[in-house]
């Protein structure tokens, strides 16, 4: 009897004390986590066994020890799924989400002291993508009901999905642009454990969400037991040790302790590996030392022969660069000064620019070409050069260059110029001695009528004028057809002193008609102007200049005709110009006009500026034209001058 009321005394003592709902029985709460959010949470195999691992997982897992409870995870790849699974009751506790969250949940939200930091990250292709008012026009990519931080304003068009895996490796592949990530830390662990390529993390951080333990506000009594586990959980260090393992640097101890094994095996793989390659390695690098010699060999017999070919030889790309230029280039042509790229428009002259671009774009379209341009020597003349040029295969298979070979050959062309002109008067001469004596008789009909006239009784003075005229031009007609046999067989001329002005107006009384005198006007300077020449062929030269003026204008429009002097000293000479406001020449034609037989003008020979040009150079001058089709034409005669004292 003693022994039943002792034992009903201590079942009444210790019954205040056994936990309620049956003796010593342990809690299991159900946890919510993500599969795939690492460090917080992931799938994972350890042991041979697949599971839940994370900073959320050894969390709640802490706190079920101080509970006295057991924690069963339930990993949910979906955000809006695992909420739904708390509402319904499948789960107790959501580890880590924001109080944003709570709040929308109706539920109890316990802080734990960390936070989802918010960043950029773009594929390395978007590089102008800094911050959030970068995102204009965009492909941008974010996670469906993840904590974002309420400064953050996304684009209407963003793309929505439910893992962060997945919009890394769209970022990656270029399908989108940019990735708003709401938690810096799981983006950098999966880039990092899965090295995904071609992303770059931009910017500062965006935001912070402070993330803490969910629990349902109708069960307030689990939430203090959670609150009270984890203050014991910090109080303890437990928590920064936690922290500390999965968001700190592992040390080199750490390292070395779990590679250490792994390290032994590839240690003495790399041995027998290193052994092996040594061995290859001197096999292979004597039959390289072979092989480079050769191609040394053949690669200077090749430069030898490019670099003593008698032409000049240019390798070039599509863009007219000059990659490669034999020494006969450059000693035959001025290239700019060393440490720039030169372009072949640099070496030609300014006229054949556009011709040199031309020619690179035919070669390089049908593979080869040939022409002819004019390059800027070494001493800056002008040099006439022929190029031809072939693609060849550049050092990328995608790269065509072009290989182009030029020869000098304005000593060719000035032979063959000169040729032509002998032939040329070869012609002038025998049609000259053919028309010479049926063109004089007429002429000196004409002067022997005119003198006749001019002693009659009772002529006016203007009568006289005319005949006067009459037999003037008769006698240069004459004149002229001696000019014609000088071209072909030229005499020598008659020098004298000159002066400009009485020049210019005695050979305007050549002209006959006052009306074509009238339209002629004349600007020399006051003081005289002295040349050395004959007087006839300078009246002549003057006159063929004028008359070709006179045909090109009509009845309303001037010639003028001024004087001045350039240079000084030894290099001053005399300008004569005859300018019109004709039809003018066309640039083409310039260079041909004082060629023999080569006219625009209906009806004209081709003989008189050739005439021209042979009377001016043998003395001593010069003779070039300016002119623009449409607006008229200017002659410049520059002949030395002779000073006052010489005259």
């Amino acid at each position: 009897m003693r022994r039943i009321l002792l034992l009903t005394l201590l079942w009444f003592g210790l019954f205040p004390v056994l936990p309620q709902g049956g003796a010593f029985a342990r809690s299991v709460y159900h946890v919510g986590t993500r599969a795939i959010s690492p460090p917080f949470s992931f799938l994972a195999v350890k042991e041979g066994k697949p599971g839940v691992r994370g900073y959320s997982v050894d969390e709640m897992v802490l706190l079920g020890k101080i509970m006295g409870a057991d924690m069963e995870f339930k990993p949910i790849h979906d955000l809006d799924k695992r909420r739904e699974l708390f509402l319904n009751g499948s789960v107790d506790i959501l580890a880590h989400d924001s109080k944003e969250t709570a709040e929308a949940l109706g539920a109890i939200w316990i802080p734990v002291g960390i936070s989802l930091r918010h960043h950029l990250y773009v594929n390395e292709s978007c590089r102008s993508v800094t911050c959030l008012r970068d995102l204009s026009k965009k492909k941008v990519v974010a996670i469906t009901s993840a904590p974002y931080s309420g400064e953050i304003n996304l684009p209407e068009d963003v793309i929505w999905l439910s893992s962060p895996m997945e919009a890394l490796n769209m970022v990656s592949q270029g399908v989108m642009d940019v990735f708003v990530a709401p938690s810096e830390r799981v983006a950098d662990d999966l880039i990092d454990r899965y090295q995904i390529p071609n992303i770059l993390k931009k910017g500062v951080v965006l935001g912070e969400s402070p993330l803490g333990i969910i629990v349902s506000g109708k069960r307030p009594e689990l939430a203090v037991l959670i609150e009270n586990a984890f203050r014991h959980l910090r109080e303890s260090g437990l928590a920064a040790r936690l922290r500390d393992k999965w968001f700190g640097k592992p040390t080199i101890t750490d390292d070395i302790r779990h590679y250490a094994k792994y390290v032994a095996v590839a240690s003495g793989a790399a041995g027998i590996i290193f052994i092996a390659i040594v061995a290859w390695n001197v096999s292979l690098k004597r039959r390289v030392d072979r092989v480079t010699q050769d191609l040394r060999r053949t690669e200077q017999r090749y430069r030898d022969l490019i670099e003593s070919s008698p032409d000049m030889i240019f390798l070039v790309n599509e863009q007219g660069h000059v990659l490669h230029a034999n020494e006969r280039a450059r000693d035959s042509l001025r290239f700019p000064p060393a440490g720039g790229v030169v372009n072949l428009r640099q070496l030609v002259t300014r006229e054949y620019t556009d011709e040199i671009d031309a020619f690179l774009r035919k070669v390089f379209n049908d593979g080869c070409d040939k022409f002819e341009f004019e390059m800027v020597g070494a001493a800056s003349q002008p040099m006439e050069v022929e190029v031809a040029g072939r693609i060849i295969q550049g050092p990328v298979l995608t790269q065509l260059l072009a290989c182009l070979f030029a020869r000098n050959v304005t000593e060719r062309n000035r032979m063959e110029e000169e040729l032509i002109q002998s032939e040329r008067l070869g012609i002038i001469g025998k049609m000259a001695a053919s028309l010479a004596h049926e063109i004089n008789n007429p002429l000196g009909v004409i002067q022997a009528n005119a003198e006749d006239l001019m002693f009659e009784e009772g002529l006016t003075q203007d009568v006289k004028d005319g005949l006067k005229a009459v037999q003037r031009n008769a006698i240069r007609a004459g004149e002229i057809t001696k000019g014609l046999l000088e071209a072909a067989t030229p005499k020598p001329m008659v020098l004298e002193v000159v002066e400009l002005g009485e020049l210019v107006h005695d050979a305007l009384s050549l002209l006959g008609s006052r009306r074509k005198r009238e339209r002629v006007e004349v600007d020399l300077p006051g003081a005289p102007m002295y040349i050395r020449g004959d007087v006839r062929a300078l009246q002549q030269v003057l006159m063929n200049l004028v008359f070709n003026s006179l045909a090109v204008t009509g009845e309303g429009e001037r010639i003028l005709i001024r004087a001045k002097k350039a240079g000084q000293g030894e290099d001053e000479t005399v300008r004569l110009e005859v300018s019109d406001n004709g039809t003018g020449i066309e640039r083409r034609n310039l260079t041909q006009i004082f060629e023999p037989f080569f006219s625009s003008r209906k009806g004209g020979f081709g003989l008189g500026l050739f005439i021209t040009r042979r009377m001016v150079e043998r003395l001593d001058g010069l003779i070039f034209a300016e002119s623009e089709l449409g607006k008229g034409t200017c002659m410049y005669l520059e002949f030395p001058s002779v000073h006052p004292e010489e005259a």
